[in-house]
């Protein structure tokens, strides 16, 4: 069958490229070395270094969609001439460290050569145009660090494309790439998509610098030898994170939004206290949360659909087993409950009963805290206080649930309730002290709060 001179075109330009592919992906592990090699210095901002060689396929459209079929009449020209002949994508995490990177190349990359690129003084063979402005603006109008190079020597090199991103830039171009440049169809309402799109990575780019000032207030903190996670202002700016990213989410949804500030704030002190256990894992933690929040920036959340656990919870305390059915029970019937555990299980990376089983382990451990029954430690061993203690959190277990409001796991209620276990075993102390000590039943933690 007769075809246009532009697929024969085509055909032989990928029978180069496959013909060439052990060669050029020889060469993409060279650079995959050497990039890691120059920003050794940059491990800590580094998420991924990763490298392609352009695919068939890939190879068909841009061919097509950038005309380069009318811009050289050989196949050999266009695979010499193509910039994204192999692909580098340096991948960091914040918006902030794209630049640091760049100017980590720019450090390294000091030798003029002949053909006018700059090359490290210890690998000629590597070369980048360093001369242009950086970053480029992109036909869509984000910024993007996109260098041209060459591996090889001089007469003998192919192109690679260099990209600097940030986790933020990674995910829209990957967003991009499926709603736009996988999508040809003819779209009504041009205008308001773009608008849309827009607000959609103005909202990341929010995202991404919230959560680089949490990242930032972790390394002050641990400079400073602060060990607890949970306190100040980066709790706070968590907070503020996880509240922007579920609003916008729930007027998409719903169409309207509910007040989901207390919610958010026992959520940012579960996720930093899940996190303080990790102990030099802290850094690491920080992204673990900016990729997932990164991620859920992207996908739907039915703010409609019941929750379900993957299987019956099995605690092993009364407290932890009177509060589960407590909240079970609520799950589904009690809308405020029911939003409150869809945003902990969307952020949590675990199963739902993993995360449930943790977040009752956390309200425990707000009630277990070892100064609250430090002054007993006078009179008691530790079994007896841990008796103690068991006989006091079964009433308050019990007490909260009747209030049968999400209040009960607020910052406000935990204040309450530990001030008042704490008067508590500071009476029983003193009773010890005085031989006038004998088990009756504890007051209400929870009235008047």
């Amino acid at each position: 069958m007769e075809r246009l001179p532009v697929f024969e075109l085509i055909d032989q330009t990928v029978k180069i490229l496959n013909d060439n592919r052990k060669m050029l992906e020889t060469y993409a592990d060279v650079l995959h070395d050497f990039f890691h090699r120059v920003l050794d210095d940059r491990e800590e901002s580094l998420v991924n270094i990763s490298t392609r060689v352009k695919g068939e396929s890939s190879l068909r459209e841009k061919i097509l969609r950038k005309n380069l079929y009318k811009r050289y009449a050989y196949p050999e020209g266009i695979i010499q001439n193509l910039s994204d002949l192999i692909g580098v994508r340096i991948q960091c995490r914040f918006l902030e460290e794209e630049s640091l990177i760049y100017e980590t190349l720019r450090a390294s990359f000091t030798e003029k050569c002949a053909d006018g690129l700059y090359c490290a003084p210890d690998q000629p063979n590597i070369r980048m145009e360093l001369s242009g402005e950086q970053p480029q603006i992109q036909n869509n109008g984000y910024a993007i660090y996109r260098i041209d190079g060459l591996c090889g020597p001089i007469g003998q090199s192919v192109r690679f494309e260099l990209q600097i991103k940030a986790l933020v830039h990674v995910f829209w171009a990957e967003v991009e790439h499926e709603i736009i440049y996988k999508n040809n169809r003819y779209l009504l309402m041009d205008t308001f998509m773009k608008e849309m799109l827009s607000s959609a990575y103005d909202n990341l780019r929010s995202i991404d610098r919230q959560l680089y000032l949490i990242y930032n207030q972790i390394q002050l903190q641990s400079d400073l030898g602060r060990s607890n996670l949970r306190q100040g202002p980066m709790q706070e700016m968590l907070a503020k994170t996880i509240s922007d990213l579920f609003f916008f989410k729930m007027q998409k949804s719903l169409g309207f939004t509910l007040n989901i500030k207390s919610s958010c704030n026992i959520l940012s002190r579960y996720i930093l206290s899940q996190y303080s256990k990790l102990e030099n894992r802290k850094e690491q933690s920080v992204m673990d949360v900016f990729q997932r929040i990164s991620r859920i920036a992207g996908a739907e959340i039915d703010f409609e659909a019941p929750l379900l656990l993957e299987a019956p919870y099995e605690g092993g305390e009364p407290f932890l087993n009177i509060l589960a059915d407590y909240f079970i029970s609520q799950m589904n019937t009690d809308y405020d409950w029911n939003l409150f555990f869809r945003m902990l299980f969307t952020l949590e990376p675990g199963n739902n009963n993993e995360d449930f089983s943790n977040l009752l382990s956390m309200v425990r451990d707000r009630f277990c805290e070892e100064e609250i029954y430090a002054p007993l430690k006078e009179f008691w061993n530790d079994e007896q206080i841990a008796n103690y203690r068991s006989y006091l959190l079964v009433p308050l277990a019990h007490q909260l649930v009747a209030d049968g409001t999400i209040r009960i796991i607020y910052e406000e209620t935990f204040t309450t309730v530990t001030d008042r276990l704490r008067a508590e075993v500071r009476a029983a102390a003193d009773a010890l002290r005085d031989g006038t000590f004998e088990l009756k039943p504890v007051g209400n933690f929870w009235k008047d709060v």
